[in-house]
């Protein structure tokens, strides 16, 4: 029997993933993937407190971190799996991908690379987690030299019959509007997300 202690239990299962028992509430998991230094990070920061860190720090392998949101009443608690970029934690994430409701597929506008680098991102998501819907993202829209057009995003976020949001996690520009459009996608015909 688990102990009616917080309102939500959290059930650690190595490097599986995190299955979370919803008490009282809804809770869902949201993973966000893309190269290093698009801004992942940066977006799940100021969505939980409106700034983001004045200081780059790599994530190594994974940051979990909780928000919580309300949605058509509906107390909401978006468990958000910031996976690494980087080549070299391809091996870890695999796993990382189980139980995701909806993925963010982030890219830099600024970074024509991270652009080129979307379609591996959509490959890995649909070899790990094939019925997971995804947003592509276009972050750090604030900053003028720009790499890769809105229209040319549109029309791969289009091939895939996925939402395409640009965002700056500087200003807070789209932040909130992404990740409520990311929470409907993931309570989508679900009573409780686990």
């Amino acid at each position: 029997m688990v102990p009616l202690i917080p309102k939500y239990v959290y059930l650690f299962k190595g490097i599986k993933g995190v299955s979370v028992l919803a008490i009282d509430n809804v809770a869902t998991k949201l993973i966000l993937i893309g190269d290093g230094r698009v801004g992942k990070t940066s977006l799940c920061s100021h969505l939980r407190t409106k700034s983001i860190p004045g200081k780059y720090n790599l994530t190594v392998g994974l940051n979990i971190e909780v928000h919580e949101t309300l949605m058509t009443g509906t107390a909401v608690k978006l468990v958000l799996w910031d996976l690494a970029g980087q080549q070299r934690f391809g091996c870890i994430r695999s796993d990382f991908y189980m139980g995701a409701r909806v993925a963010l597929i982030v890219f830099d506008v600024q970074n024509r690379g991270s652009f080129f680098d979307v379609k591996h991102w959509i490959r890995e998501l649909k070899r790990h987690s094939p019925n997971t819907p995804f947003i592509l993202v276009g972050n750090k829209k604030d900053l003028l030299k720009r790499e890769v057009s809105t229209e040319e995003a549109k029309r791969v976020a289009e091939e895939y019959s996925a939402f395409y949001f640009e965002t700056s996690a500087l200003q807070g520009e789209n932040v909130e509007e992404l990740f409520q459009m990311a929470t409907r996608l993931a309570l989508q015909g679900t009573a409780v997300a686990y």
